[in-house]
């Protein structure tokens, strides 16, 4: 395999093990599959195969004070310390209700009836209630008591006799129920301590009870009186009476006698005949290593499961012990808190256990596979440090502060004995190396020592008969510090020491000689590891440095920043190619030696990560911490470049086929492949096609997206329609979606609104411009409406961008006034009216122009082409300032205008058409000029151009009441006359110029709009507006 081959590049979590269990109660289903446990603000439920956390029920930063499963296991109940009580749902953690319990105290105890339909639960305010939580209501609320209560029960055959039974201090209460009340019957006296556990024979005749006070009491129901008192020697605080179909070890089964499993503070179990009075069996050993501490209670809780036909215990260090009913052997343990994890190591054939030092004075062995643990006792003081062989996987060291390291054995099944002991320092054993044939160890006391190690380590299981005693070899005072790390290299030939003296040393392993000093850190030195291949060391400081050495000079060759605090662990993977590292801050990281680059983070721990631990074959790691967590990470490395090269493969498939579908124009399949395959720019042509081939299509097509395709597809549409010739599918896209999909289903798209945010102000922007070009189209017919006001008009030339219009053909215009005939009354008014409508169409803005401009202009045709070029800053010209058909380059960014621009707007539209003269030509040169006289004040500067918002006729109706005037050049008298007298119309500075029969009319840009016509001579002349 080639190096490049062998470097790691990602870690996943595979399992993480944090506290699930911190309190003294715990739940087991009925089907034997998970346990539920009290810890802290929440409920941990554990699976029982595999010992992982499957669930959590949180309470809101509440501390949780009791649960209660219920025996047909439909709901769980949880007791806050708040007084509130919490019913979940059972296997799905829903919550159903959360009431009040109006308890003055918090609730330390509950209890079902066998029904499932009632609930007990007694308060440390001396009150007991009962729920009804089928019909939601508390049934009872039973007084009489005083003390903290330890245990409630209800009556085996509460149908038949209704009654609840309690112990408060060391008092037993007897409560009958009633319809709507209840009745405190007795007071069972004779404890002389807290009662702690209570329980009813299966013949429904006597009450069990024990208590702190070291008795076992049986209570005779009949007649409330006391039948036997059994004294056990220790405080017990819970008890387990045989069940049906089971025997306990020394019990016989249907003799009639009452048999009772006890575990009091001494830690060893056994088994009484309570009606007797006698002990029937005791274990050879306690079933945990009891504490230093005085007055700790060892048991807190022994349960009975059927499903898993096991006795449940939970410890003072919460732990879970499950033992065969039949036999007592321990057959599984739990450590639900773990507390500090200082160190953790591989051991065992195939790597198959983990060893854990936690702040404690027992070592924790993991089965890898279920992860039961059994804990080992063996130092006096907390565990420190750990080490496994090179060569043995099954040996291990271990040092602690008891001044000491030990050596164990794993056995089969799963437990470690020692072997051998190393007592000789005088302070604190921080560290351990195991090599072939010897042990090292550094302490708080500044000095390594070397201890031979061969026979122990040959030795079997069989042939141990006790601790072998090791001696110290050599001692060598190795810093000035506490010594935090010590390593032996691949040959044992070499030591390392790191020290709080921000030095490194390297030693020789046959006499402990003093070889090199290794400075350069700033901070003290945490973990020294040699390479497994090369002749280099590594060191990790509190400078937050990781140091690459080389130990033919001494010399520093390199150093790892990327830590932010200090580095606490190191370890050496990929054949020496790369480094995993552990820091303060809870991170994980993994280098290249080669590139000194940090490549991968990896955060699970909250505190400081003190442990990491990789596996022989390198495909796990496990690291521990402040955080009581331990995290199992799995090499995924060449999982990732397999699913790579298996995507690379499909994508290439996909490719084939959608460039298939493209060329067979199979628009409605293409499409969704190119939406599956996430790419935008194909998904547009293809789009593209399919709206121009079949657009019926693309619902269906839509409709059969997923709502990830559906959120792809919508940010598609928003890239899209930000450029205008895009925008049709843009929309296309968007419209239906709007019309599919409910809001609900858009809202639950994870970037609806920023997709909406999006496309609203372009979508805005398409709309004015669409709007525009409406209202451009519009103009042909209001054109057509102004162009009445002029001649009849036979042959009438379209503007080019009009030649293929139909519009503008169908015009007649009726013939001008004829000459020399008097316009009727009544026409007069008609006209008027008429005048009326045009006026009331056209925009309220006047065109004034130079009257000397007109006279000089007057009788020749006006080109204003170039003049209109050269004004175009005139005020009278508005150009708009919105570009509809703006692009940008993809690869600049910078804006692309088109050489076809459109209105953005009204106002840009009518500044696009400009009507500058009207010149009417005659055949007889004959030129009528229209000006308009200013009385008052001068006429306006010049202006060449003008919009349409600035045109208004002015109508003239009989005789100009302002002083406006139609004065005549040349001309016939009648024919001026009739047109003054019958139209009024003044255009206020238009010029009209009578050649020919001849009309023309000039755009801006230079475009010419020519109208011909035949007109007699006697016939009025009339203006028009022209319009584009």
């Amino acid at each position: 395999m080639s190096a490049k081959a062998l470097l790691k590049s990602n870690f996943a979590v595979e399992a993480k093990y944090d506290a699930y269990f911190t309190g003294r109660h715990v739940q087991v289903t009925n089907d034997g599959e998970a346990l539920l446990c009290e810890c802290g603000d929440n409920v941990g439920v554990v699976s029982l195969t595999n010992g992982q956390v499957t669930g959590r029920i949180h309470c809101e930063d509440d501390q949780v004070t009791s649960i209660a499963l219920s025996p047909d296991n439909s709901s769980v109940v949880v007791a806050l310390k708040s007084t509130t009580l919490q019913q979940y749902h059972w296997p799905s953690l829903e919550l159903i209700r959360s009431f009040r319990s109006y308890h003055r105290g918090p609730v330390t105890v509950m209890n079902w009836d066998t029904t499932s339909t009632l609930l007990i639960s007694g308060a440390a305010d001396s009150s007991v209630r009962i729920w009804d939580l089928h019909q939601k209501y508390c049934t009872h609320s039973l007084k009489g008591a005083s003390g903290v209560f330890g245990a409630v029960i209800f009556d085996r055959e509460l149908t038949k006799r209704p009654r609840v039974y309690g112990a408060a201090a060391n008092t037993i209460h007897v409560w009958t129920l009633q319809a709507g009340s209840s009745q405190h019957d007795n007071s069972l006296e004779g404890h002389h301590s807290a009662v702690t556990s209570l329980e009813i024979t299966q013949d429904n005749a006597h009450l069990v009870s024990c208590g702190l006070d070291r008795v076992i009491i049986v209570w005779e129901l009949a007649t409330m009186v006391s039948k036997k008192v059994v004294p056990v020697f220790e405080s017990i605080s819970g008890f387990v009476l045989q069940p049906p179909g089971t025997v306990f070890p020394g019990a016989k089964a249907g003799d009639g006698h009452i048999y009772a499993l006890v575990v009091g503070d001494k830690g060893i179990p056994a088994v009484w005949q309570v009606d007797a009075g006698r002990e029937v069996w005791k274990a050879s050993a306690p079933v945990l290593t009891p504490p230093d501490k005085v007055g700790v209670t060892l048991i807190n809780q022994v349960t009975h499961s059927p499903s898993l036909d096991s006795i449940i215990m939970t410890t003072y260090d919460h732990s879970v012990i499950f033992a065969k009913t039949s036999s007592l052997d321990i057959w599984k343990q739990l450590a639900g808190y773990n507390d500090q994890i200082l160190d953790a190591i591989f051991v065992g054939a195939g790597e198959s256990h983990l060893v854990v030092a936690t702040n404690s004075i027992q070592l924790r062995i993991y089965n890898c596979q279920s992860f039961s643990c059994h804990l080992i006792q063996g130092h006096t003081a907390l565990v420190l440090a750990l080490c496994r062989h090179p060569t043995q996987p099954q040996i291990f060291a271990s040092s602690s502060h008891d001044n000491s390291a030990l050596v164990w054995r794993l056995k089969d099944d799963g437990t470690a004995v020692c072997i051998a002991s190393a007592v000789g320092h005088t302070l604190s054993v921080g560290c351990v190396g195991l090599a072939e044939g010897f042990m090292v160890t550094a302490s708080q006391d500044m000095c390594i020592k070397k201890w031979t190690l061969d026979k122990e380590i040959k030795a079997t299981d069989t042939s141990i008969s006790h601790v072998s005693v090791l001696s110290s070899t050599h001692t060598e005072k190795a810093h000035d510090k506490d010594i935090n790390s010590i390593c032996v290299s691949v040959n044992y030939k070499l030591i390392a020491t790191g020290s709080l003296d921000r030095t490194a040393k390297i030693w020789d392993s046959k006499n402990l000689s003093l070889l090199g000093i290794l400075r350069g850190h700033r901070r003290g030195v945490w973990c020294v590891q040699f390479s497994p291949v090369d002749e280099v060391l590594a060191t990790a400081s509190a400078d937050a440095t990781i140091k690459i050495w080389t130990l033919s000079d001494f010399s520093n060759a390199a150093t790892l920043e990327g830590h932010s605090v200090s580095v606490l662990r190191l370890s050496w993977v990929s054949e020496g190619q790369q480094i995993l590292s552990t820091g303060s801050d809870g991170l994980l990281k993994l280098w290249t030696v080669k590139s000194r680059q940090c490549i991968q983070t990896f955060d699970e721990h909250e505190d400081k990560a003190w442990a990491i631990a990789v596996s022989e074959n390198e495909t796990k790691v496990v690291t521990g911490g402040e955080d009581a967590t331990l995290v199992l990470w799995k090499d995924v490395t060449q999982e990732e470049k397999d699913k790579a090269l298996e995507e690379a493969a499909r994508l290439a498939a996909e490719e084939q086929t959608l460039s298939n579908l493209i060329k067979d124009k199979k628009w409605a399949k293409a499409f969704g492949i190119a939406v599956r395959l996430d790419q935008p720019f194909r998904a547009l042509n293809v789009m593209k096609a399919l709206l121009d081939d079949c657009p019926d299509q693309l619902t269906d097509i839509l409709s059969k997206l997923r709502q990830d395709q559906v959120a792809s597809l919508l940010g598609y549409a928003a890239m899209w329609n930000t450029k205008t010739k895009h925008s049709r599918e843009a929309q296309n896209i968007v419209n239906v979606l709007l019309k599919t999909r409910l809001p609900d289903e858009l809202e639950e798209l994870g970037a609806w609104k920023q997709t909406l945010e999006g496309l609203l102000p372009y979508t805005e922007r398409h709309l004015r411009r669409l709007s525009a070009l409406h209202q451009s189209s519009s103009i042909l017919s209001y054109m057509s409406s102004c162009i009445s006001l002029g001649g009849d008009l036979k042959d009438f030339h379209l503007p080019p961008v009009l030649d293929n219009l139909e519009l503008l053909q169908n015009i007649y215009y009726s013939s001008a006034n004829k000459e020399g005939t008097e316009m009727k009354e009544e026409k007069v008014e008609d006209e008027e009216e008429e005048d009326e409508d045009l006026r009331a169409s056209v925009q309220d803005s006047i065109l004034e122009v130079d009257d000397s401009e007109s006279d000089e202009n007057s009788g020749e045709e006006v080109d204003t082409g170039k003049e209109i070029e050269e004004n175009d800053d005139d005020e009278g010209i508005d150009e708009g300032s919105y570009d509809d058909t703006e692009e940008y380059d993809n690869e600049s960014g910078n804006r692309v205008k088109s050489s076809e621009v459109p209105p953005a707007s009204l106002d840009d539209l009518n500044a696009n058409f400009i009507i500058e003269k009207v010149v009417v030509e005659s055949s007889d040169d004959e030129s009528i000029t229209m000006a308009y006289e200013n009385e008052d004040q001068n006429i306006t500067p010049k202006r060449r151009g003008f919009s349409m918002d600035q045109i208004q006729l002015e109508t003239k109706k009989g005789k100009d009441s302002r002083g406006r005037g139609i004065f005549k050049d040349r001309g016939r008298k009648g024919g001026g006359e009739k047109f003054t007298k019958k139209k009024g119309r003044n255009l206020n500075g238009v010029v009209l110029k009578v050649r020919k029969n001849r009309v023309k009319v000039k755009k801006r840009a230079t475009e010419e709009i020519e109208v011909k016509g035949s007109r007699s001579a006697g016939k009025s002349k009339r203006s028009f507006k022209s319009m584009v």
